[in-house]
C-alpha cells in the first residue's frame, strides 16, 4: 500500500537521504546550495549536514581559492569511510559484482562467464562471488540485484525471462539475505539500469526517462517523474514484449509479432548470415561500412521506432538512452532514430525527445544493481 501520511520521524530520514543524494550524485556541494535545492532554512541544512558529517556519511574539503577576501569555501563530499554497497547482476552467460561507494566509485569488481544448468548453481556461483567480494570490503550495508525479466520485485524472485538457461521461478533475495544478514533489494536488470542513468549518467537532468537494453532480448527501463515506475503486482514494464506486427513471428514469450522478435541481436544476426552468408558477430555489424549492413539497420530502426513512438504517445520521455548491444551502434543509426520519433510523435513535438546511448556502457547493468541498494539510503530507509 503506497504511503498515505508521513510522521516526523519518517520526514527526518528522508531528508537526510535527499541531502546524501544530491552530493553523493554531484548535484549539489555546498550547504548553500542544499538549502537552494530542498528549500530547507540554513539551520535545518547544517542540522543534517553535521549529523551525516558525524555518522562518516560526508566530510568537508576546503576548497583552494585565489581571492583574497571572504572566507574560504567549504565543499562537503562523500567521505570514504561511509558504507558501502554490493550490487550483483544475474546475466545471461554471465554474473557480475561490485561494491561501491555513495557516489559510484568502484571499490571491488569481478565477472564470472558460464552457461548455467540450473538455477541452484547460478546462486551457488552468486554466494561465491559475494563471499570473495565481502572479503575486500566488511562495511556492506545493502545488496542489490538486477535480473532479466519478467521479475517479481515484491518477492524477490525470478519468474521466467526468455534465453534464460530455462530457469524459472527461483527465489533471490531471500536465499542471499539469510546466509549474509544483509537486507538485499531486487529489480529488472534495465529498470535498475534506468535508475543509475538517472541518478549518476545520461537520464540525470530528466524526469522522464527511457532506457532500452537492446541484446537477445529488449529490455526496458522507465522513470516517471524521477521514480522507477512499478506496478503495484511487483511486476516491471516489458517493452520487448510489445507487439508491433499482429500477423509477425511467434515470440518466445507465446505473442505473436513482439518488438524483441525483430530488433533483439540474435533476430538480427540471422538477417546479418542470411545477407552475406556468414556469422558476423553484432559487434563487428555495428562497425560495417557496407549498404547491405546499413538496409539492415535501417530495418531495426524502423521496428524500434514503431514501439517507441507508441510508448511516447502515452509517456511522453524526454529523452531515449539505448544500452546493452546497442552501445555499439554508430551515432548515425541514433540520430536516424531521434529524426523518425520527433517527426512521427503525436504530443509535445515543440519539444525534441532526445537518443542518446547510456553513460555506463558495458558496467551499466551491474552499476544498476548497486543503485539497487544504494536508493534505499537516498530514500531514508538504511538511515538510523
Amino acid at each position: 500500500m503506497a504511503r498515505l501520511g508521513v510522521n516526523k520521524e519518517y520526514l527526518k530520514k528522508r531528508n537526510r537521504g535527499l541531502v546524501l543524494q544530491l552530493i553523493a550524485t554531484g548535484k549539489c556541494s555546498s550547504r548553500i546550495e542544499l538549502a537552494k535545492e530542498l528549500h530547507l532554512t540554513k539551520t535545518a541544512i547544517s542540522a543534517i549536514v553535521n549529523e551525516l558529517i558525524d555518522q562518516q556519511y560526508l566530510k568537508e574539503t576546503a576548497v583552494t581559492t585565489k581571492a583574497k577576501l571572504g572566507r574560504t569555501p567549504i565543499k562537503l563530499e562523500v567521505s570514504p569511510k561511509a558504507p558501502k554497497y554490493l550490487g550483483i547482476l544475474f546475466g545471461r552467460g554471465c554474473l557480475e559484482a561490485a561494491i561501491c561507494s555513495l557516489d559510484l566509485k568502484i571499490v571491488a569488481y569481478e565477472r564470472v562467464e558460464r552457461d548455467w544448468e540450473n538455477g541452484a548453481e547460478m546462486m551457488n556461483v552468486a554466494f561465491c562471488l559475494i563471499d570473495r567480494l565481502l572479503e575486500r570490503e566488511e562495511k556492506i550495508i545493502a545488496i542489490g540485484v538486477a535480473t532479466p525479466g519478467p521479475v517479481d520485485v515484491k518477492k524477490g524472485r525470478i519468474i521466467n525471462p526468455g534465453h534464460f538457461h530455462e530457469i524459472r521461478n527461483l527465489d533471490v533475495t531471500e536465499p542471499i539475505e539469510k546466509r549474509y544478514g544483509i537486507p538485499v533489494f531486487l529489480d529488472h536488470d534495465i529498470q535498475s539500469a534506468a535508475l543509475v542513468e538517472q541518478l549518476y549518467g545520461n537520464g540525470r537532468d530528466y524526469q522522464e526517462v527511457l532506457v532500452l537494453g537492446i541484446e537477445e532480448g529488449v529490455g526496458s527501463g522507465i522513470m516517471v517523474g524521477g521514480h522507477r515506475y512499478q506496478s503495484n503486482s511487483g511486476y516491471p514494464p516489458e517493452m520487448g514484449h510489445v507487439s508491433i506486427n499482429h500477423h509477425g513471428r511467434k515470440c518466445v514469450c507465446g505473442n505473436i509479432g513482439c518488438l524483441e522478435a525483430y530488433i533483439g541481436s540474435g533476430a538480427v544476426e540471422e538477417k546479418i548470415e542470411a545477407a552475406f552468408g556468414r556469422h558476423i558477430d553484432y559487434r563487428e555489424f555495428c562497425q560495417m561500412e557496407d549498404p547491405e549492413a546499413d538496409r539492415i539497420m535501417q530495418e531495426v530502426i524502423n521496428d524500434l521506432s514503431c514501439a517507441i513512438i507508441s510508448m511516447q504517445n502515452i509517456m511522453n520521455f524526454e529523452i531515449i538512452l539505448l544500452g546493452m548491444d546497442s552501445i555499439y551502434w554508430k551515432e548515425k543509426y541514433l540520430k536516424r532514430l531521434e529524426d523518425i520519433i520527433n517527426e512521427r510523435k503525436f504530443a509535445n513535438k515543440k519539444v525534441r525527445t532526445l537518443v542518446k546511448k547510456v553513460k555506463f556502457m558495458e558496467k551499466m547493468p551491474v552499476l544498476g544493481a548497486v543503485c539497487n541498494a544504494v536508493s534505499k539510503t537516498f530514500e531514508g530507509e538504511m538511515l538510523e
